[in-house]
C-alpha cells in the first residue's frame, strides 16, 4: 500500500534539510529549543518516499539531544504523535531510534587484555 504523503517530495526534502540544520545548530550551540524544533519539523514532514533519509535525519536530532544529556525517549515519543497516521516508517523510526544503545565513545581505557594502538 502506497503512502499518500501530505507534502510533495520536494517540500519533504526541504523540511528534512531544515530539521537537519536545526539539529546540527542546536547541538553546536547547546540549544535544546532548536533540537526540539528540529524534531517537530521532522515529525510533521514525515518519511516521504525515503524512510532511510528520514531515519538519518532523526539520528542527527537524537545524537544532539544525547550530547546535551537530554533523554530523547520522551521527546521522540511525543513527536511520534505528530506523524501522519499512515506513515508507519516515520512513527517506527521515532519510537525505536532513541531506544538504540549509544555508540561506545573512544578515548577511554582499552578493554582488558588489549593494548592501545
Amino acid at each position: 500500500m502506497a503512502l499518500e504523503a501530505p507534502f510533495s517530495a520536494a517540500v519533504t526534502q526541504e523540511l528534512w534539510a531544515h530539521a537537519r540544520e536545526l539539529g546540527e545548530t542546536g547541538a553546536q550551540e547547546l540549544s535544546p529549543a532548536q533540537l526540539r524544533r528540529a524534531l517537530v519539523t521532522l515529525a510533521v514532514a514525515g518519511s516521504g518516499d525515503d524512510p532511510a533519509a528520514f531515519r538519518a535525519t532523526a539520528k542527527v536530532v537524537r545524537d544532539g539531544l544525547r550530547q546535551l544529556a537530554i533523554d530523547p525517549i520522551p521527546l521522540f515519543d511525543a513527536a511520534s504523535a505528530l506523524v501522519h497516521e499512515a506513515d508507519e516508517p516515520a512513527r517506527e523510526a521515532l519510537v525505536t531510534l532513541p531506544r538504540e544503545p549509544r555508540a561506545p565513545r573512544g578515548g577511554g581505557p582499552p578493554p582488558l587484555g588489549r593494548a592501545r594502538s
